[in-house]
């Protein structure tokens, strides 16, 4: 015995799709207008070639070959590697601390505590770095105290126009934004979970380790990438805080879209970075999977 289809049902079917998805068609539209397309439009320049302040669509992949051999540009992608994965470690290591002090330690004032978070995050950014220039100067708060204080006989030089002063704003500028996603992380786990581990005997840091971290890794990830990618992609601060020796490939890549013109170079260098972040990231995620076992 056979049973009829109804006429027009997978026709119905599809309907209730098209009509169930609507509502995402504008996200689907932004992500690639604002996204998809750009990211496109760099690897197509990235392939054009670069002659007589001219850019000709005769493909060639010398620009890559430029980016990762060029000794300069090498030195530049491996420093801005190397500090935004120093900050981002220091930022978690500030960040996780916080955000479990707050929600478990003084649970009936973490709204006030998470308030004040957000407060931070009102100020300019580029006020900020001013500020940091004020105090990581020749002439700053830092080395008036230490020279004051008999400390140094001269101010120390070495504070501004560095790595180190890129990395203190950085970890200044994004550990607020670290706190918003490990703190809506942490809300989802029961204090009756880490209630019931000391209960058992398990120490402080084993409840962290054990019990916690586990079950709040999935913020400290998305925390991690994001913390990554800005400090990865600034450039505001290199420009004003790191000087000769902390330029890093955000300058470099304005340099070649601004100043020289050579936008193949430019966005290869672009390219090159964004798969260099996104291989850290992965490792940075597995680092912390392994981690949270």
């Amino acid at each position: 015995m056979t049973t009829a289809v109804p006429a027009g049902g997978g026709g119905g079917s599809r309907r209730r799709s098209v009509i169930a998805a609507t509502p995402l068609a504008p996200a689907v539209l932004y992500f690639l207008a604002f996204l998809v397309g750009p990211l496109v439009v760099l690897v197509v320049f990235s392939v054009f070639t670069f002659r007589d302040l001219q850019w000709l669509p005769e493909l060639t992949f010398d620009n890559y070959v430029q980016a990762l051999t060029d000794l300069s540009y090498r030195a530049i992608v491996l420093r801005t590697l190397g500090v935004a994965l120093a900050v981002t470690s220091i930022v978690l290591l500030l960040a996780y601390p916080f955000s479990y002090i707050a929600t478990f330690v003084f649970p009936r004032r973490r709204q006030v505590v998470f308030f004040l978070v957000l407060v931070t995050l009102f100020g300019s950014y580029l006020v900020r770095i001013y500020a940091w220039r004020t105090i990581l100067g020749a002439e700053g708060v830092i080395n008036a105290t230490l020279v004051g204080v008999g400390l140094i006989g001269e101010p120390i030089r070495g504070l501004l126009n560095s790595p180190l002063a890129v990395g203190i704003a950085l970890t200044n500028f994004l550990v607020p934004l670290a706190v918003l996603p490990i703190y809506s992380a942490m809300q989802n786990v029961s204090p009756a979970l880490l209630e019931a581990s000391r209960d058992l005997g398990a120490g402080r840091w084993q409840v962290i380790r054990g019990v916690a971290l586990p079950l709040t890794m999935p913020g400290v990830r998305v925390a991690a990438a994001f913390t990554f990618i800005a400090a990865a992609s600034d450039f505001a601060t290199p420009a004003l805080l790191g000087g000769a020796g902390g330029r890093m490939a955000g300058g470099a890549i304005q340099r070649e879209f601004g100043t020289t013109l050579n936008w193949p170079l430019g966005a290869a260098l672009a390219i090159t970075l964004i798969g260099a972040v996104v291989l850290v990231i992965g490792g940075i995620w597995w680092v912390l999977g392994r981690i949270g076992r």
